[in-house]
């Protein structure tokens, strides 16, 4: 991961994002790691991971190693509308949240930072979409929708599980 520093203050838990359709066959097909992007976070974000394992799993590890908690509005998450055309809502966000291979960006940016990100977005050309917020105030690895809490027994791809 480009950076996994640990934070108290409040951030903003972002992710990258590209949902059309033949870009997202491609991004299957032929994942391309997000370097250059995690470049240009690197003094911006105060904490990052890619996609590979599913954000469940993946941001689970930047909630351990940062001893702070996350809140995900499982509403904010991107969905291609390519992807929407062919699955349910329900079917969607299980992808969304426990797929992986994509190599997207999760990452958090304290709100002082936020005009730098603004900036790196206009250069990147990538939108970013805000999913949450992480703080030390938050407690472990929470979902929300419609302002409700929300449980889900998935889990992302776990490299050591039995088969």
């Amino acid at each position: 991961s480009p950076v996994r520093r640990a934070t108290a203050l409040q951030n903003r838990l972002q992710v990258s994002e590209e949902t059309d359709a033949h870009y997202l066959i491609q991004r299957h097909l032929r994942p391309t790691p997000r370097i250059l992007h995690g470049q240009a976070l690197r003094d911006i974000a105060s904490a990052a991971i890619d996609l590979s394992d599913g954000l469940i799993s993946d941001l689970g590890h930047i909630v351990k190693a940062s001893g702070c908690g996350a809140r995900v509005d499982v509403d904010a998450l991107p969905k291609s509308d390519a992807m929407m055309r062919h699955v349910d809502d329900g079917q969607a966000l299980r992808w969304a949240l426990s797929g992986g291979e994509d190599y997207e960006l999760c990452f958090t940016v304290p709100e002082l930072n936020r005009g730098a990100l603004d900036v790196a977005i206009g250069q990147l050309g990538v939108p970013f979409t805000c999913i949450g917020q992480m703080s030390a105030d938050i407690e472990g690895l929470n979902f929300v929708r419609d302002g409700m809490p929300v449980t889900f027994d998935w889990k992302g791809y776990d490299h050591f599980a039995t088969p």
